[in-house]
């Protein structure tokens, strides 16, 4: 039986040659794929007990072989994608990239390319952590990347760095684009609730009032009048979040050197387990010789409302009069020791 030669015809295209594979897309699916994989493993570890900190994705195999193709791949939309990819794999591992592949991603990569949509995440951790330099590049995607969603993620950070530094002239902007740029996106919404969460401790309020048990001490109970005629550093951490380990070496220079003033430190722990603390603090460069609560539930917890928390560190500092003096950026980095001796003297 023979098909009719008008049907042979109408049926011709389907046999035709598939079209050309995006090489550069199935690098950037192979990272996703592989980063899936590795937060199935990170979530079996937690599952078991394991703290966070202490998971590492295992990239060996697939960073050699990004290795090797880099060695010899010489077109552009290719290269930029094994870069990226690179940097992702290097992430999932945690392991820090050196400066000379940053270097080459800044050199090599555009701002623009699609590529980033592998993890928009990617270029914040660069312009946070990195080497000067990645400031512009981080700017010229939040105003020029061609996907809609990449800008509005990258200025929903930027909205939210700068409202973390009280820095009005950047932060308003940033704010009113995505209102209106971008007014039905979840950051609209997100941005909408970090302002008015952060309202809830501005600069001059009241502190809202708390009753927490001291950490390991159930006889011990801590309220805002414990603290009344001292300046009071509240800490929202967690050992599983590196910007707040990153802060622990100022932490306890601050100590150091202020606590025999009115002074003093109480970390609120948003730790998954309570039993993650003890092993954090037996460590010789972090033993946080100060005041402990565990808040259970983390951000779910009445007092992380109260006081408006959305992301961890959250450092503030109160008063002794009830009232928060400082927050935020002011009391992190070098900022933290300028704005304690504003208070508390040299």
């Amino acid at each position: 039986m023979f098909l009719p030669l008008t049907l042979l015809m109408t049926a011709a295209p389907a046999m035709q040659a598939p079209a050309p594979v995006n090489e550069a897309q199935v690098v950037l699916e192979a990272a996703r794929a592989k980063a899936k994989s590795v937060m199935d493993a990170r979530a079996a570890f937690m599952k078991s007990g394991g703290n966070s900190k202490d998971f590492k994705g295992d990239c060996s195999k697939e960073l050699a072989e990004l290795d090797a193709r880099l060695a010899s791949e010489k077109r552009p939309d290719i290269r930029h994608a094994l870069l990226i990819s690179k940097l992702y794999h290097l992430q999932l591992a945690k392991i820090e990239p050196g400066t000379a592949l940053l270097d080459q991603v800044r050199q090599e990569v555009p701002p623009t390319t699609m590529a980033w949509g592998v993890d928009m995440g990617l270029i914040l951790q660069l312009a946070d952590e990195s080497a000067p330099g990645w400031g512009p590049y981080v700017s010229e995607a939040r105003a020029k990347h061609p996907d809609p969603s990449i800008r509005r993620h990258l200025l929903f950070e930027y909205f939210w760095d700068r409202l973390d530094a009280k820095d009005e002239a950047a932060w308003k902007p940033a704010y009113a684009t995505l209102q209106t740029e971008f007014a039905d996106s979840r950051q609209a919404k997100q941005a909408k609730e970090l302002l008015e969460a952060e309202q809830k401790t501005g600069i001059g309020r009241p502190a809202p009032a708390f009753s927490l048990k001291a950490l390991g001490d159930p006889n011990t109970t801590y309220t805002l009048d414990s603290f009344k005629g001292r300046y009071l550093l509240i800490d929202f951490w967690a050992t599983w979040c590196p910007p707040c380990r990153a802060e622990m070496p100022l932490m306890h220079a601050a100590w150091a050197k202020f606590k025999t003033k009115p002074f003093d430190i109480l970390s609120l722990s948003f730790d998954r387990r309570i039993e993650h603390i003890a092993p954090y603090r037996a460590q010789a460069a972090t033993p946080m010789p100060w005041k402990h609560v565990f808040i259970e539930g983390g951000f779910q917890n009445p007092v992380s409302d109260a006081y408006g928390v959305k992301g961890i560190p959250k450092p503030l500092l109160i008063g002794p009069d009830g009232k928060i003096v400082a927050s935020g950026g002011q009391l992190r980095g070098a900022n933290l020791e300028k704005t304690l001796e504003q208070f508390l003297g040299k």
